[in-house]
């Protein structure tokens, strides 16, 4: 019993205690824990709350610092400086706010390293119980990247820190990976304490680097990829130094480099190292490299700079760059010279380089060579340069210049920035010559006034005097007139008697010598009879002649040959006249069969025609059957068939035959196969067709290829079968070959077709006017049926006329054609025209003052519409005049 009770006790002072514990008034902080551990830079807050049973008992509650300060309230000290509504205010990093429920809370933005320690929460309780909370904070340091860039750029061939800089607390540890492979140090990487070192770089060692770091304490790991770029220094191409330009004219210098990046240009004088990029008539393109010059000129000669630029260096080239002057022709001086010296023609050019120069006579496309000329040994070309004048003297030297050498001469100039040209004249100075002139001997007749023309080439210009009989002057001949005394000198001679038939001197003189030259003036006649006449053919109608002319002067040949020729019965006044041309076909047509007909003749020549002789008789034949028509064909060299050009068909053509009194109404055609059997052509049997036609040719169609066939041909009139006409040919070898006679459509049924076709063009583009652009002839039909009756248009008749004609100067004919009639009042003393419009059928009245035209309208009223114009304005006037009509 005894030990129970003790128990008993022992419990229920327990009890005692705890309850007592339980109700002792604290603080308590949230979160719950002595230690809290925060990375620096995270935002923490700390709740201190009373754990008592009368909360308004609470006062004075308040956060320290680690160094036992009070950390002073947000609320409190906006309040107390009246920082509420400034704008810009500084915001503590560490501070406390009051809640409502009388808890105080701690708060941290962003946690420094400095503030880690043991922070303690104090409050008064009923005034005389003190009670206190505190925690420890610690802090940790979470990975930080301090020197990591995203991007890097090595440059090729140079060693090269790849940088990472990591903190952390505690210490973290790096390592990299490229392309998702862990590096390990090698002969090409060596990874440092804060960088991955990279050996002679690469290009192939571009790519993406990832750092990556961990803490194994806190398990944290982050990754941070870098871009690796790997950079090419600029190298510059060779440049072409030096390098020529032209003066006047816009140059381009180009100035190529490698490099990654793409490297930036820009150009310097090197002398003085002057910028082009904003100079004066410079221009440089960064991206190109392009450095343009405009308008070149000679100070530009001189040594430049490119500078090729990007993030992995710079790359240095000059360039010497030369200017070339265009070349200048400074004096080409005209030379005159006498036949048979020797002369110099000079050219002095200007340029840089000096120019070399040479010579073009303008009649040649080919300039002279320098040195002697292998197509003429007189003529040397010779050329003197200097380069310190930039002058070149070009001489072309002629020796024994003849009288070709005289023209025009073009001096050339030519260096690398283009020619010059320039003309002058060599002058050949000769005496006179009558080359020019052609006429030997003039005619003349029954007094015929004649023209002696004399030319006389030289220079100077000869004077032209004329003799005749020798050494006679002209002057004591009344009939003879001189015209001109030269170059040009021209006799007008009227022969009234046989004295003027003589020998005329031209005797042209300057001061290289006077030349004569003989003209003959000789007395033309007629012709004498022919010398042969006769008949080589006659026919019912036809006769042909052979006819030999006489013999004439060859600068009077005979024009024509003339014919009479009558019946027997008749008189020669009634006798009919044929000419030919000489050497023509000499056949007289037309005649009657069976009639006697008496010929004579005559030729003709310049002075006139001879008198009518060798008289011929002949009686035409009877009516008879046609002559034999002849074949045009073409005998190959040698054979006596002709060969087709088709293997299938043949063109058979002949000239029509005289006919012999009576008209040749067919002809008719027999072909067949033939061979040669022993040298002669036969016939096969069964071969042969006969064709009739009225044309002078036929094609033989479906014949056999490489095959012989014969063709008898006659002509046929009403009185019968004319002898008939043989020809072989010989057809194509080959595969049929398809022709046609003549062309397969004709000439006019394709103008025919190509003009229908235009029409239908032009109806179907008038027809797309109408209907989208409301233009064209459809649209105006259209418009003008849809118009309205005429009255419309006589309000319109005064603009519309008074601008298509000019009134004052109309005649009746022009205003007729425009459908008016104007009529001229002069008696109001005005210069007035009257035009009466026609709207329907005219009637014919006789005109007294003024005529009107007076319509007849369906309703039986006429309308008279009528214009007065004074020259400066029209007044239209319309009426409507009817049978029942007052007016």
């Amino acid at each position: 019993m005894a030990a129970s009770g003790r128990a008993a006790a022992v419990f229920v002072l327990l009890h005692l205690i705890v309850t007592a514990h339980a109700n002792a008034p604290s603080l308590v902080i949230l979160p719950s824990g002595d230690v809290q551990t925060k990375p620096i830079g995270s935002s923490i807050v700390l709740t201190c709350t009373p754990d008592v049973e009368k909360l308004e008992l609470v006062t004075d509650m308040q956060w320290l610092d680690p160094q036992n300060r009070v950390i002073e309230s947000l609320n409190l000290r906006v309040l107390s400086i009246g920082e509420s509504n400034v704008q810009g205010t500084t915001k503590p990093t560490i501070y406390t706010e009051m809640n409502q429920d009388n808890s105080l809370k701690l708060l941290f933005d962003s946690l420094k390293e400095d503030q880690e320690g043991q922070y303690t929460c104090k409050a008064n309780y009923a005034s005389n119980i003190q009670l206190i909370k505190t925690v420890t904070i610690n802090t940790i340091i979470a990975i930080t990247w301090d020197d990591a860039p995203l991007d890097q750029f090595p440059i090729l061939g140079e060693d090269y820190s790849v940088k990472c800089k990591v903190r952390a607390r505690p210490s973290p540890s790096v390592d990299w990976l490229f392309n998702d492979e862990v590096i390990r140090t090698n002969d090409h990487y060596i990874i440092e304490t804060h960088a991955l070192k990279i050996k002679n770089v690469q290009e192939s060692d571009d790519g993406i680097y990832t750092c990556r770091a961990s803490v194994a304490t806190t398990g944290e790991l982050k990754r941070r990829a870098i871009r690796v770029e790997v950079h090419v220094r600029p190298v510059i191409e060779e440049l072409k130094s030096p390098l020529e330009i032209i003066e006047g004219e816009n140059a381009n210098i180009a100035c190529n480099a490698r490099g990654k990046p793409p490297p930036k240009f820009s150009w310097v004088k090197s002398l003085r190292q002057q910028n082009l990029s904003s100079a004066d008539r410079f221009g440089v393109n960064p991206d190109t490299g392009v450095l343009t010059i405009t308008n070149v000129n000679r100070e530009d000669a001189r040594e430049y700079q490119c500078i090729a630029t990007n993030a992995a260096g710079r790359a240095i080239a000059n360039i010497r760059v030369d200017v070339i002057v265009k070349p200048k022709i400074m004096e080409f001086l005209n030379e005159t010279v006498a036949v048979g010296n020797a002369t110099s023609i000079s050219c002095r050019a200007f340029g840089r380089p000096p120019p070399k120069i040479t010579f073009r006579k303008h009649t040649s496309s080919r300039p002279f060579v320098m040195g002697i000329q292998s197509d003429d040994d007189r003529i040397t070309l010779e050329n003197e340069s200097s380069d310190v004048t930039g002058e070149t003297v070009g001489t072309l030297n002629i020796q024994k210049v003849m009288r070709s050498d005289d023209g025009l001469y073009e001096c050339i100039a030519k260096n690398q920035g283009g020619d010059a040209f320039k003309s002058g004249h060599v002058t050949v100075e000769f005496p006179p010559s009558f080359t020019s002139m052609s006429n030997q001997t003039v005619y003349s007749w029954e007094q015929k006034p004649v023209n002696l023309t004399c030319i006389a080439e030289s220079i100077p210009n000869a004077t032209i005097r004329w003799t005749m009989h020798g050494d006679e002057p002209i002057r004591n001949y009344p009939q003879i007139r001189q015209i001109g005394t030269g170059p040009i000198s021209v006799l007008n001679i009227v022969p009234i008697d046989n004295r003027y038939y003589t020998n005329y001197k031209c005797i042209a003189q300057n001061r290289y010598g006077a030349p004569e030259r003989i003209i003959e003036l000789r007395e033309a006649k007629r012709p004498g009879e022919l010398l042969q006449v006769k008949i080589t053919e006659i026919t019912a109608t036809t006769i042909t002649f052979d006819i030999i002319p006489p013999v004439t002067l060859p600068d009077m040949p005979i024009r024509t040959i003339n014919v009479q020729y009558k019946e027997e019965s008749q008189n020669w006044v009634e006798a009919k006249n044929r000419t030919w041309t000489l050497n023509s076909l000499y056949v007289v047509e037309n005649l009657k069969p069976q009639t006697q007909y008496n010929f004579r003749f005559s030729s003709a020549n310049a002075v006139g025609s001879s008198n009518w002789a060798n008289h011929l008789t002949r009686m035409t034949p009877v009516k008879t059957v046609p002559n034999p028509p002849k074949m045009l064909s073409k005998l190959p060299e040698g054979k006596d068939y002709e060969v087709s050009k088709f293997n299938s068909q043949y063109q058979l053509r002949w000239v029509a035959p005289p006919d012999n009194g009576e008209p040749i109404d067919v002809y008719r055609i027999r072909y067949c196969k033939t061979e040669r059997i022993s040298g002669e052509w036969q016939v096969q049997e069964g071969t042969c067709y006969t064709v009739d036609t009225r044309k002078t040719d036929y094609y033989l169609k479906d014949l056999q290829a490489d095959a012989y066939y014969k063709v008898e041909l006659k002509a046929h009139n009403k009185i019968g079968y004319g002898a008939p006409t043989y020809l072989t040919f010989k057809t194509a070898r080959g595969p049929t070959v398809i022709t046609h006679e003549g062309p397969l459509i004709s000439s006019a049924a394709i103008i025919g077709i190509v003009i229908a076709i235009l029409f239908i063009l032009i109806v179907i583009i008038d027809v797309i006017c109408c209907c989208t652009h409301k233009t064209g002839i459809i649209f105006y039909v259209c418009e003008r049926s849809r118009r309205k009756p005429v009255d419309e248009e006589d309000a319109k008749l005064g603009s519309l006329y008074g601008w298509r004609f000019p009134l004052p100067y109309c005649d009746q004919k022009m205003a007729n054609v425009a459908g008016v009639t104007a009529i001229q009042d002069s008696g109001s003393g005005k210069n007035t025209i009257r035009l009466v419009k026609h709207t329907a059928i005219e009637e014919k009245e006789p005109l007294k003052e003024e005529k009107k035209i007076t319509p007849i309208i369906d309703s039986g009223l006429r309308r008279e519409t009528s214009i007065t114009f004074d020259g400066k304005r029209s007044v239209s006037k319309t009426g409507f005049v009817g049978k029942d009509s007052a007016v």
